[in-house]
């Protein structure tokens, strides 16, 4: 790891402890060259361990930075909350679908980001599913369906 004030390119572990609740290890560290003390965060990226598993039977790799702008955009009621809290939802939704054991598929990114969002905005929650054809029509006077559950329909038999 370089040093983040002078470049140098080799900087001392002198401490580290893994973070209990979530795949993170905590690092403190030195620098030989001018002795700059700092921590750095290391955790494992989606991208390179999980395969995204396409619908036409290919395989991608997570894009964090899609992610980002996907989740950014769904704050256009805020901005401000965009800029601040998009990268850290985002850093969310890929820690929450490493943590799965089974394959990941773009459904499972849709579904794991609308459900992040929901706890955190619902009105960002309600943008991300508009805009992710999450939402497919209104079953109740302003309900919205989510996808997969269709319109409701009450048939009843006549008498």
């Amino acid at each position: 790891m370089f040093c983040v004030n002078c470049f140098h390119k080799n900087t001392a572990v002198t401490n580290s402890r893994p973070n209990k609740k979530q795949p993170l290890v905590w690092r403190r560290r030195r620098c030989p060259s001018c002795g700059t003390l700092f921590t750095t965060y290391e955790r494992p990226s989606l991208a390179d361990n999980k395969p995204i598993h396409l619908p036409s039977g290919k395989t991608d790799t997570f894009n964090l930075g899609k992610l980002i702008l996907s989740i950014s955009k769904a704050f256009t009621h805020d901005p401000k909350a965009a800029e601040y809290h998009a990268l850290w939802l985002a850093q969310t939704v890929e820690d929450t679908l490493s943590s799965q054991r089974q394959q990941v598929t773009p459904e499972d990114i849709e579904a794991t980001t609308h459900d992040i969002l929901k706890k955190f905005d619902e009105l960002a929650a309600v943008q991300y599913a508009a805009r992710h054809q999450l939402i497919v029509s209104l079953s109740r006077r302003g309900r919205p369906s989510l996808r997969g559950r269709g319109p409701r329909t009450d048939e009843s038999p006549s008498r």
